[in-house]
């Protein structure tokens, strides 16, 4: 006997219950994948919050915040200034030397002795006055060549006669610098005796009366308002009367007046301002020959009480730190005396 064949909705019903149960799987999966998948985006959108919040604090704090200026101690910026200073100094000499050119001027240049502790050229023998009331000082400074010697000398706050050397390849500024200043000097490079390292230009002992008219007239082109000039080393050329007869000779012409740095005891400058009958006006004391602060500062109460002595005094310095800070420390006793130009003595 023949089997009957099985219903075909039998088939289909069971067919569409596994598909039911396959959907079902499916769907739970999506949701348990849909309910992991929010709780984890859920934990990143809080990270992420977090992070914009303290992006954002960063931000308030860093708009709300302002800097406070710290307070500048003058002293600090003082020792800036010097240590500056010294570096423009020591990379002005290195180029020199790497150039074959003359070292920076030191003071004890000025003297004629080698030896540092050699007493100075003593000043010239004047009347002693009985009132030291109004009793007139000068304070030349010597060698100013840079803008930072002009700005270190204006800190100071008292009247000082700066000395230009004249311009060459080391400090090709000073006669600009020194166009602002009515009062200011040449300081005229003269032949030494013990002194290799001089100048361009240095006038010589063998140098004619022609030579010395260029020269002086050149160096007037560049200073218009010079009206005295002080001998930039000079122990020879100022001890041979013959020169310094020329010299003086040339500067009387042209309305100039020199000043004797006096830089040897041998100097002829008195005796021939007295024969070309012109006013002679010579250096009582140097200021820094030694290093030192205190150094520096016996040397300006000689200079005060030589001022109060004779009724006037000039002294002589340069643009050095120890020179410039005993300057400063020195205002009380400077103002014993009147501090002026060349012109008021």
């Amino acid at each position: 006997m023949n089997k009957r064949p099985r219903p075909n909705h039998i088939f289909s019903v069971q067919k569409i219950g596994w598909i039911i149960v396959v959907l079902l799987l499916f769907c739970i999966a999506l949701l348990i994948g849909y309910v992991l998948g929010f709780s984890h985006a859920k934990e990143e959108l809080a990270k992420e919050k977090a992070q914009t919040e303290k992006i954002k604090q960063i931000a308030t704090i860093d708009q709300s915040y302002v800097p406070v200026a710290k307070s500048k101690d003058a002293a600090q910026e003082r020792e800036i200034k010097r240590l500056k200073k010294e570096l423009e100094e020591m990379l002005h000499k290195e180029y020199a030397e790497k150039n074959g050119m003359q070292e920076a001027v030191k003071p004890h240049h000025e003297n004629t002795p080698k030896n540092e502790k050699s007493p100075h050229p003593p000043p010239p023998k004047r009347a002693i006055v009985s009132d030291a009331k109004g009793s007139k000082l000068v304070i030349i400074i010597d060698d100013v060549s840079y803008a930072h010697d002009v700005e270190s000398l204006q800190s100071i706050g008292i009247p000082l006669v700066m000395s230009f050397l004249p311009p060459n390849s080391i400090h090709p500024e000073s006669a600009k610098l020194a166009r602002g200043y009515k009062h200011s000097m040449v300081h005229l490079p003269l032949e030494a005796v013990n002194f290799n390292n001089e100048e361009a230009m240095t006038l010589r002992v063998t140098d004619s009366e022609e030579t010395i008219a260029k020269r002086i007239s050149t160096l007037k082109q560049l200073y218009p308002n010079v009206r005295y000039m002080n001998n930039h080393t000079g122990s020879k050329f100022t001890a041979d009367a013959d020169a310094m007869e020329r010299l003086i000779k040339v500067m009387k012409k042209e309305g100039l007046i020199f000043v004797d740095s006096r830089t040897t005891a041998k100097t002829k400058a008195p005796d021939v301002a007295r024969k070309l009958g012109v006013r002679y006006i010579g250096r009582d004391v140097f200021l820094d020959h030694k290093d030192g602060v205190g150094n520096v500062k016996k040397q300006i109460q000689e200079a005060v009480a030589i001022a109060k002595r004779h009724g006037s005094a000039i002294a002589i310095g340069h643009p050095r730190p120890d020179t410039i800070k005993a300057l400063r420390e020195s205002k009380a006793l400077l103002g014993e005396v009147q501090l002026v130009g060349i012109e008021q003595i």
